[in-house]
């Protein structure tokens, strides 16, 4: 079932979400007739259940979003794309799947479900600063807004030999349910400042960029 879907015109990207309840057969008769040998090839080289759904539920993402099914393909850098001229970039989290798409080619989403283990990870992806300005009655959300833009960034980017604390950096925000914080990107003869959006829904975090 497509839990989530939005679409962003005024930055011509579309984003969707699936809650994955079905399991991989399931999944697979909804597009196995699409699939051709590579495809096939790489799915049997599954064999975690829950890698597969989120294989599968991805493309049916893509197929849902672009109104026809979309092999995926990667550029050198690794990023992903479609032969449609779309560039797309893919994210999962427990049971659910996320693909964001676009014509632009610096996109990022990020999906995480939320839990009290990040209180204990925080110190590594989060500068003091960023730290001091978060409302603590909301520190949990906050902090996966700041994951999960960060991460969000790093796909949009792709930045080499990086480091959360010191290379990515949100502006300090109120947190509300949905919104729009500005990241910025600091390395050695690379600066860049702009939005990321968020939104949390159904215990998740999600959070996403484009230029």
């Amino acid at each position: 079932m497509a839990l989530l879907e939005k679409s962003f015109p005024t930055n011509n990207c579309q984003i969707a979400f699936w809650h994955i309840q079905e399991d991989s057969n399931t999944l697979l008769e909804m597009i196995k007739h699409f699939l051709d040998e590579d495809e096939l090839s790489q799915y049997s080289l599954l064999t975690h259940e829950r890698r597969r759904c989120e294989w599968l539920a991805s493309r049916i993402l893509i197929y849902k979003l672009t109104g026809e099914y979309q092999k995926v393909f990667y550029h050198s850098s690794g990023k992903p794309y479609i032969k449609n001229g779309q560039n797309i970039s893919i994210t999962h989290s427990y049971d659910i799947a996320g693909v964001m798409i676009s014509p632009l080619v610096n996109i990022g989403l990020d999906v995480e479900k939320m839990n009290l283990r990040i209180l204990k990870i925080e110190h590594k992806f989060m500068d003091s600063s960023e730290i001091q300005g978060i409302r603590p009655d909301k520190k949990i959300q906050s902090l996966y807004v700041n994951w999960c833009a960060k991460e969000a960034m790093y796909k949009a980017f792709n930045i080499k030999d990086f480091d959360f604390k010191e290379n990515f950096r949100l502006e300090s925000f109120q947190y509300e349910t949905s919104g729009e914080v500005t990241g910025k990107i600091m390395q050695e003869g690379f600066q860049k400042l702009f939005a990321i959006h968020y939104i949390e829904f159904d215990g998740y975090m999600a959070a996403w960029c484009a230029e």
